[in-house]
């Protein structure tokens, strides 16, 4: 099921690890590119923007619960009209920190955490990768929770752009 996406265990050194502060969660995920024609902002809304609609329901389940633990919530997904994003924009419940001609990094924060995700472009592959620094206790039993639905959730999610032929 998730033959195309090869998991990097330790992320290499690029933009999104110059932000992680001591009590963190990083990982990254590989898809070799179809598309060379795409940016990473176009990218990342071909893999984004169309969630399945289990993940969309679980999100706002997810809202709900943490809502109530004073987590800020919002949007379920990074749905967004625009494919070229600037920085500034929202996408979602993230919002566009940085843009590059090879990477397009967004974020978005509570005082629980501090949650980043990029999509970085190189010659052959898309590199997503996802960052939370992590700032309560709460914050951390939060991202230790739901580490094994993020695990199924994003090879699904890019998978599913695959299979769709949008990246």
């Amino acid at each position: 099921m998730f033959s195309a996406i090869s998991s990097l265990v330790a992320p290499f050194n690029d933009r999104l690890a110059n932000k992680a502060q001591s009590s963190h969660f990083r990982d990254a995920l590989v898809i070799s590119r179809k598309k060379h024609t795409l940016s990473p902002s176009e990218t990342q809304h071909a893999i984004f923007n169309y969630m399945p609609s289990w993940i969309t329901m679980l999100m706002r389940l997810r809202n709900r619960l943490v809502k109530l633990l004073g987590f800020k919530v919002g949007q379920t997904n990074f749905t967004t009209s625009k494919t070229e994003l600037d920085v500034g924009d929202q996408a979602g419940f993230v919002t566009v920190l940085e843009k590059y001609a090879d990477e397009i990094i967004c974020g978005a924060e509570d005082r629980h955490m501090h949650f980043y995700i990029s999509v970085r472009l190189d010659t052959n592959n898309i590199i997503v990768s996802t960052l939370v620094n992590k700032k309560t206790l709460l914050g951390k039993a939060y991202v230790n929770a739901i580490l094994p639905f993020h695990y199924v959730i994003a090879r699904v999610v890019i998978n599913s752009a695959r299979k769709a032929g949008r990246i």
